[in-house]
């Protein structure tokens, strides 16, 4: 489990960095954390896979408590390792108030055999039989009450029996009666297999099921956060060979890959900075297709005078990106700027005249946390725009799965995709031209009514 929080003062800072341990000696920490939200039984069996994966990759190993919406972790590794996983857990935004209980260089692992083993009376009911341990009650009740005794306490789950298994049951299971047998026997196919399936299917994890280009998205997203991204490439430069324009690309591959990286990053498959520079490398990607297209001949028609912008502070720019290239291969001449703070946007609208304004959010997270600070920002904007009629749009993934949050943050368009992004815009300015004019009119009835 990582942690995020925006907080300087919950920053990690490397007990190991003023002497790195000598070789063969492993860093440890144990830490606590309170879970911003309740999870389930499905949520925290998945947490655990993806640290699995992630912690097997860097040679990792550990325990995670959950309880109560508390987490308690032990991690153990090479100290340069445990000090990048450290660093994640405080740009974590699943939970908080992290307290380091302990941090030591250690001559030998408590956990060798687990790349995260899994203790949550939660998860005990209907996750694997090989992923959890039922924690005794008094161990964790002990937990709650003395934290600073966390080291010792996780400790005595070494000797927990691990629900697995084991050939001792599968003697006992053997000399039960027939019709006892087959009980026990369908008990544990459905708990250990039938059951995780089931739950992750109903979650849409599984990629099988997945029309075609999904699962191509998919692929490019784990290739993107590989240590070799030429696989990614070669697979863009494939559905580029397919014939595909940039804008179909954006919806089918390279939007749903943006969001995968961020569903790998909270099943804790890689980190924040593994998603930020799987982006870049779309970015890049998306530069390198734009140089192979040809952009559509301008129509007579005067185009509407387009900026856009990241919002001030998001450092994902995909979304930004994506949708200068729709607009520049329909043969629209977009602005694309990256303001620092409202006050270098508002500066930008106030001394060039501009009808549309697009701003957005990351295409791979979904920034609930975001949306207060973008009302604002848009807010700021129409104040500051010498167009007094500025027309907003907004994108990004929260706009893509939640219909209504696009007039929730005061936007007049929400665009799901960047594909048809300049039909779009135009439907939306003459939408809000329509309503301009209906009200003005309404308004001028009245002023008519009023003066008779």
């Amino acid at each position: 489990m990582r942690h995020a929080s925006t907080a300087a003062s919950n920053g990690w800072q490397s007990p190991f960095a003023k002497s790195v341990p000598p070789h063969g000696v492993l860093a440890r920490v144990v830490y606590r954390s309170r879970a911003v939200k309740s999870l389930s039984a499905p949520e925290l069996h998945d947490l655990t896979n993806g640290s699995q994966r992630r912690n097997g990759r860097h040679g990792i190993t550990g325990l995670m408590l959950y309880d109560n919406n508390r987490f308690f972790q032990w991690l153990e590794g090479p100290a340069a390792n445990v000090d990048r996983l450290m660093a994640s857990i405080h740009a974590d935004q699943r939970h908080t108030d992290v307290e380091v209980l302990n941090k030591e260089s250690a001559e030998m692992r408590t956990f060798g055999s687990w790349s995260m083993k899994l203790a949550s009376p939660v998860a005990a009911a209907a996750e694997s039989l090989r992923d959890v341990i039922v924690p005794p009650p008094e161990i964790v009740e002990d937990l709650h009450k003395r934290p600073e005794a966390a080291p010792a306490l996780l400790v005595k789950l070494v000797s927990v029996t691990a629900r697995i298994v084991e050939p001792a049951l599968i003697d006992t299971v053997a000399q039960m009666p027939l019709e006892n047998r087959a009980a026990a026997i369908l008990k544990n196919v459905f708990v250990a297999s039938v059951i995780p399936q089931l739950a992750r299917a109903a979650q849409g994890y599984s990629a099988r099921h997945l029309p075609r280009a999904s699962q191509r998205a998919h692929e490019l997203a784990e290739l993107l956060v590989s240590a070799d991204p030429a696989g990614a490439l070669e697979l863009i430069d494939s559905m580029q060979a397919d014939g595909a324009a940039i804008g179909r690309m954006a919806a089918t591959l390279l939007e749903p890959a943006a969001r995968r990286l961020g569903d790998l990053w909270n099943e804790d498959f890689c980190s924040e900075f593994d998603v930020t520079v799987g982006l870049c490398r779309l970015q890049a990607a998306v530069r390198l297709l734009m140089s192979g297209c040809a952009p559509r001949r301008p129509s007579g028609m005067r185009q509407p005078v387009v900026l856009i912008a990241p919002e001030p502070g998001e450092l994902h720019r995909l979304g930004a990106a994506l949708d200068r290239s729709v607009l520049e291969h329909a043969g629209w001449s977009p602005r694309c700027e990256y303001p620092i703070d409202d006050d270098a946007l508002d500066e930008l609208v106030n001394t060039t005249w501009f009808d549309v304004l697009d701003l957005s959010l990351s295409a791979a997270f979904r920034r609930e946390q975001s949306m207060a600070r973008l009302t604002e920002t848009i807010s700021h904007a129409r104040r500051a725009s010498r167009n007094p009629g500025l027309v907003v749009v907004v994108g990004g993934r929260m706009f893509m799965e939640e219909k209504a949050a696009g007039v929730a943050v005061g936007a007049d368009g929400a665009n799901a995709t960047s594909l048809n992004l300049n039909r779009s815009i135009l439907r939306t300015l003459t939408a809000t031209k329509t309503a301009t004019a209906t009200e003005t009119e309404t308004s001028q009835g009245t002023l008519q009514v009023t003066a008779a």
